[in-house]
């Protein structure tokens, strides 16, 4: 049986909670939103994606602070870590 999901004010959504129990959609969670030409596709972007490159943001900002360095080994520190996110 279809999930219907009706589209309110600001075009907000609100997924039924079997939806989200069957496919793990917890608060504060992204969605992916594709579109097709007969709808919209949303699928979850699951933590460990996004994870890695926080850790490495937030491990960069902690040696930054904690040390001196000069502007260019900063820049190629962020340069190297650009570089491992894509």
């Amino acid at each position: 049986m279809a999930n219907l999901i009706r589209v309110k004010d600001k075009f907000q959504i609100t997924i039924p909670v079997a939806l989200r129990a069957a496919v793990s959609v917890e608060l504060g969670d992204y969605l992916e939103a594709t579109p097709f030409e007969d709808g919209i596709l949303f699928r979850p972007l699951r933590p460990a994606n996004a994870a890695p490159a926080k850790q490495g943001i937030m491990a960069f900002l902690q040696e930054t602070h904690a040390s001196t360095r000069t502007r260019e080994a900063i820049d190629e520190a962020v340069a190297a870590d650009r570089a491992a996110w894509a």
